[in-house]
């Protein structure tokens, strides 16, 4: 956690952000909090008032309680998502507020911390936030040197080369120019390639001696369309620019996405000598998107998973494939709180607690995670076992129900015998 602490206000440091709340002790509170993390903290009543600032100031986050006077948080917020489509939004909801939920996934936020607000859950929702507004910024940076160097490569491809001086020239120039900003190659007009810079050696792991003399269907994937070729090929040999996303791959078969510039070299006779690629490096960026796109499904189904196991009325709990607990709701809180190991519920709250460590079945003894259990007992969509909690001062025998929820995620209800039929209707709807 202290890792995590050091980071995130290393991150931080520079960040402004905006703190809209209605209750004057608990945004004083929450300010005070945030005022040792961030270097700018700006604090509204509302979210009239929110807006108001957001137009005068820039912050690279949002902070924001729905149920206000004036203007509710989710007026602000659809504004907000008008003005500032892509303003990092952190909501704050009391766990009476789920109605707002799915509307608010639906207007872009991804990101929330119900109340009471603890500080171990405000810590790790801001570090994904902040870790994610830390690598935009570097992006931003990378996007801002590649606009410099596009800009230095369309004053010297507008110069087409009159003679082999003038073509050495040009060369001479864009290496200067983009050599630390793009990888670089060269080929004849058959597509051979005749030279490359150091930055494409270093980003798809090949020598200069493995490349040269060589095509760029070397470093190719072979999921890349032949219709994008053919287009490539068709528009560099009308003697015309070519540019787009090519989705290419290291010498260990690690995909790369490149923005791809590809100019033909004419000489004094207007004919095509060789051409020029300059390959600009997007993996991160996209890389960084699909793990956005990730983190957005996992609050989604975080989301879903909290609702449904607040509606079932036995000790329920998510587990995944190694029988670790995740999310669970109250009534099987108490039932490890009730356990006569006091230390289980330490481990609970820090995802360390397994199903076995809890309950003493007879026949998993043996089985260490789901796979196992499904392979050495009958499963037809959900596995039945007999087991006892031993809580002070009784032992509870009870039928634990494990079935499929998601990949690697499973659903584990604790019920009395007498009860079990209406576990199996309340897991069916």
């Amino acid at each position: 956690m202290q890792n995590t602490i050091d980071q995130l206000i290393a991150w931080s440091k520079e960040l402004k952000v905006l703190y809209v709340e209605d209750d004057l002790a608990l945004r004083e509170e929450v300010s005070l909090f945030l005022s040792d993390i961030f270097a700018d903290i700006d604090l509204a009543i509302n979210g009239k008032e929110g807006l108001l600032k957001l137009a005068q100031n820039h912050y690279d986050l949002v902070i924001t309680d729905i149920r206000m006077p004036v203007m509710d948080g989710v007026e602000m917020i659809e504004k907000i998502k008008e003005l500032y489509p892509n303003q990092p939004i952190l909501v704050t909801s009391a766990h009476n507020e789920s109605e707002y939920l799915v509307k608010l996934i639906n207007l872009g936020v991804n990101n929330f911390i119900t109340k009471p607000i603890q500080s171990d859950q405000i810590l790790n929702v801001l570090y994904t936030i902040v870790k994610y507004i830390s690598h935009e910024k570097a992006l931003n940076q990378y996007k801002n040197d590649l606009e410099i160097a596009n800009e230095k490569l369309k004053k010297f491809t507008n110069m087409q080369s009159k003679s082999i001086d003038l073509k050495n020239s040009i060369l001479k120039a864009y290496k200067e120019a983009l050599d630390k900003a793009t990888m670089v190659s060269l080929t004849d007009k058959n597509g051979v390639i005749t030279d490359v810079n150091d930055n494409f050696c270093k980003a798809t792991g090949y020598s200069k001696e493995e490349i040269i003399g060589k095509t760029h269907h070397l470093i190719s994937h072979p999921s890349t369309s032949r219709a994008l070729y053919k287009d490539l090929w068709q528009t560099i040999l009308d003697k015309k620019t070519w540019q787009g996303i090519i989705l290419n791959q290291t010498k260990n078969l690690t995909p790369l996405y490149h923005y791809t510039t590809i100019v033909p070299i004419l000489n004094h006779e207007d004919e095509i000598i060789e051409f020029i690629g300059i390959l600009q490096d997007f993996t991160k960026q996209h890389d960084l998107n699909e793990q956005k796109s990730q983190d957005n499904l996992h609050l989604a189904l975080n989301v879903k998973e909290d609702e449904l196991l607040k509606h079932i009325p036995f000790p329920s709990v998510f587990i995944d494939n190694n029988l670790t607990f995740q999310a669970y709701n109250k009534l099987f809180e108490e039932v490890v709180s009730n356990h006569i190991d006091e230390s289980l519920l330490g481990k609970l709250t820090t995802h360390e607690l397994q199903l076995k460590a809890l309950i003493d079945f007879e026949e998993m003894d043996l089985f260490n995670n789901v796979e196992e259990i499904k392979n050495n007992w009958p499963y037809d969509g959900d596995i039945t076992f007999k087991g006892v909690v031993k809580s002070i001062g009784h032992m509870l025998c009870v039928l634990v129900k494990i079935s499929d929820y998601e990949a690697n995620r499973f659903l584990v209800c604790i019920v009395k015998e007498e009860d079990f039929e209406l576990c199996c209707q309340v897991q069916e709807r």
